[in-house]
């Protein structure tokens, strides 16, 4: 046990980090985390409009843009659980993306807290929220990933979930989930648990494959813990979107995109410019358009009787089956994944099987030809 204490001091603690400065980042975050997790529910782990709030999103915004001091491999392995340049870049986009995400819901809350003491009207035009910011958040993270991908160049490029290690349904469950984030940005539920849950993930798991690198962890436990934290992060988000009264309609749309981008192979930023449409239209359907900003006590009912006989929450009924067929596509699409994957992945994983081979036939060859001159 001290020799493995040993080990992993020596290779977490480097020169490259002279003052520390990541680590301690690190360990404050990660205390932060478990004192968070302990108050999920509707208290939404104790965030709120005070600059404390703030301070902490900045914290962990410098977590993940202090990575970058470290000197990492160009290229990722073959089990695809060591993190990789293109994966740091990406952590840190999608990360920042969550936190901005808060910061929005922060600086709305601050305001309108500043301004009128809590004390605001349902219908006041200027508690509501502005969703706007979450498609240019959405959209700007997609370019910043796709930036980070043209930066590292073509030998540092991996795909993060098709180049893991691990069966094929675990994986098809990753992919999927990445789309209710992403969703979830983009319908703008203002809770600070939400996107925080989201936060974690993405750096506890930068963290734990750093680990890997430094071979202190094995592969095997690495993406049952991912999976484990993907569904922990699905279930906070069940509570938050189910208070907004958003559930069905957030997960039905994030099944669609799923199906669309995996089933359909649509491009990416079509599907995003097409889903960030269905998502102002979906609002207007559970009445989360005319919700305060985190306050969840928005009633149909309250419409005036001046307006039309009809009105956009008479459809919220319909994500029920909605929810359904969508489940159902996913599912379907898991199913087709799984016939169709072994020979793609195969076909993916021979050339780096025979890589080593290759070049120690080339070695050889190499050595031989000196030999004869």
């Amino acid at each position: 046990m001290s020799a493995f204490f040993q080990r992993a001091y020596r290779g977490l603690f480097t020169h490259e980090d002279t003052f520390n400065v990541h680590k301690v980042l690190g360990g404050v975050c990660l205390v932060h985390f478990i004192y968070r997790f302990s108050l999920v529910g509707d208290r939404d782990m104790h965030f709120g409009p005070g600059w404390t709030t703030a301070l902490w999103i900045g914290i962990h915004t410098l977590l993940s843009v202090s990575s970058l001091i470290f000197k990492i491999p160009q290229k990722r392995i073959v089990e695809g659980s060591r993190i990789w340049p293109e994966y740091r870049l990406h952590s840190i986009a999608f990360a920042c993306r969550s936190l901005a995400c808060m910061l929005l819901t922060w600086w709305e809350h601050h305001t309108l807290h500043s301004v009128t003491g809590g004390g605001y009207a349902a219908d006041d035009a200027a508690a509501m929220p502005n969703y706007y910011w979450n498609v240019l958040i959405v959209m700007g993270t997609l370019v910043a990933a796709d930036a980070g991908t043209w930066w590292v160049g073509e030998q540092s490029r991996s795909s993060t979930i098709n180049d893991l290690k691990a069966p094929r349904a675990m994986k098809y469950f990753f992919s999927v989930m990445q789309f209710h984030a992403t969703m979830n940005c983009l319908v703008g539920v203002r809770r600070y648990a939400t996107q925080f849950v989201y936060v974690w993930i993405i750096q506890f798991t930068a963290f734990i494959l750093t680990l890997r690198r430094k071979n202190l962890v094995p592969h095997l436990p690495i993406v049952f813990f991912y999976g484990l934290m993907l569904a922990f992060g699905f279930f906070v988000n069940l509570y938050d979107l189910n208070m907004a009264n958003s559930f069905l309609m957030v997960n039905t749309l994030a099944n669609l995109a799923a199906f669309l981008r995996l089933g359909c192979r649509m491009p990416k930023y079509l599907l995003w410019a097409l889903m960030s449409v269905l998502a102002h239209l979906a609002r207007l359907t559970t009445g989360l358009d005319k919700t305060p900003t985190h306050t969840y006590t928005y009633n149909s009912e309250s419409e005036s009787d001046s307006g039309p006989s009809w009105a956009w929450t008479d459809f919220n009924s319909l994500w029920v089956p909605l929810y359904a067929v969508s489940v159902a596509l996913v599912v379907g699409g898991g199913r087709d994944e799984g016939r169709v994957q072994p020979d793609a992945v195969q076909q993916q994983e021979q050339p780096r099987e025979k890589q080593p081979e290759k070049e120690r036939v080339a070695t050889h060859f190499r050595a031989q030809n000196k030999c004869t001159h």
